[in-house]
């Protein structure tokens, strides 16, 4: 403000709010809203992620993902996955449970390769596996469950502009970790995507932007594929005839995609000083991206579906992932006195069509058993 020579009259006039709202986020007592974060930081010309840098208010929900391609999210989806994470925050009364133990979590979480093998090793040992066994997908819901995530299976679709895939929401004050996740992602992908959020959970976001990002990707990639597998396979992928099949043949027994597997052994080779596997190139990608859509998502494996009726999507969806997601959000139309699907689709991030044929399947499925909703065999 000093640099730009604006008073908070002024500031409070570029992004249409009251003084005494700008007065408020300079002192800390609030936080904008998403449009109004936008606005400031045109204003001040300062990115967002730069704005809320350690600065974020004890009770502001910080949130965590990249796009399809990998990319920072700025803009529109920045804003959308913000409303989201406020939208959840008011879920809270109907999820909450008296915490008598803490979840475990990472002490002094570092991008330091040593630390983060450790982390992963110390995880696979808790669920009794070896350094080279498979981690099962079973086994890496049951880590989530153990660890207090409440998970958010959604229908992006295919083509869903922004966090596709998987994004985390931590809400500090309550102390609860949001996993939310697209039952359209590629099933080859979803493991990881699981194993990439618990690695969000396992920091509660203490690393966050670009750093929180890369931690929590090679967390996934250590913990699916550990270095010692990816040792094996850097040799015998490049002993090989045909490398690619010799990584897919891996992948496809560790449950991960292939690139996966590429790029953990060319981690490793970096690590020990050998030539890498070389598989990646513009060929390899353009038919990695050609074969995609042969690759089954989600719904289709799990639900053995490619189109579920909102009912059919909210029971299949609390079965497979003992989520309290649907309960809660029944549970907060009928405090509101009726249907609310604006409020869903900005919690779920999904059109208002959707949310409409949603809010419906949720007041009847849910509705008889609302009344004991306040139970604590009920409560999560």
């Amino acid at each position: 403000m000093r640099t730009g020579g604006l008073s908070q009259t002024q500031l409070a006039l570029i992004c249409n709010v009251s003084k005494e709202a700008v007065s408020n986020w300079l002192s800390g007592e609030s936080i904008p809203r998403p449009n109004k974060l936008k606005a400031l930081s045109e204003a001040l010309s300062i990115k967002i992620d730069e704005l809320l840098a350690n600065e974020t208010s004890p009770s502001e929900p910080i949130v965590a993902y990249r796009t399809k391609k990998n990319r920072p999210v700025t803009g529109e989806a920045q804003d959308a996955a913000l409303d989201l994470a406020h939208h959840l925050q008011e879920l809270v009364p109907f999820v909450r449970r008296e915490a008598l133990f803490a979840p475990p979590i990472l002490e002094a979480p570092s991008l330091d390769d040593h630390y983060i093998r450790e982390a992963a090793q110390q995880v696979r040992t808790q669920v009794g596996l070896s350094q080279k066994a498979p981690l099962s997908r079973e086994q890496l819901l049951n880590l989530h469950h153990d660890f207090g995530s409440l998970l958010v299976p959604v229908l992006w679709g295919i083509e869903k502009a922004g966090h596709e895939n998987a994004l985390s929401v931590y809400l500090p004050e309550s102390k609860i970790s949001w996993v939310i996740f697209s039952l359209n992602a590629h099933d080859d992908d979803f493991n990881y995507w699981l194993a990439h959020e618990l690695g969000h959970c396992y920091t509660l976001h203490a690393l966050q932007g670009d750093e929180g990002e890369e931690f929590a990707e090679r967390f996934a990639q250590e913990l699916l594929f550990p270095y010692e597998v990816a040792v094996d396979a850097l040799g015998a992928i490049k002993s090989d005839k045909s490398p690619k099949e010799r990584a897919n043949w891996y992948a496809g027994n560790y449950g991960v995609s292939i690139v996966t597997v590429i790029r953990q052994a060319d981690r490793v080779a970096e690590c020990i000083g050998e030539k890498q596997t070389e598989i990646e190139s513009p060929s390899f990608w353009a038919s990695w991206n050609s074969d995609r859509k042969f690759v089954p998502t989600v719904v289709e494996v799990l639900f053995d579906s490619k189109k579920l009726s909102a009912e059919e999507y909210v029971l299949k969806s609390e079965d497979e992932f003992k989520t309290p997601i649907f309960r809660a959000l029944a549970q907060w139309q009928i405090n509101e006195g009726g249907r609310s699907p604006a409020f869903i689709a900005s919690a779920l991030n999904i059109d208002i069509g959707q949310a409409v044929e949603l809010s419906h399947a949720l007041l009847k499925l849910h509705t008889s058993s609302s009344e004991s909703a306040d139970s604590p065999n009920n409560r999560l």
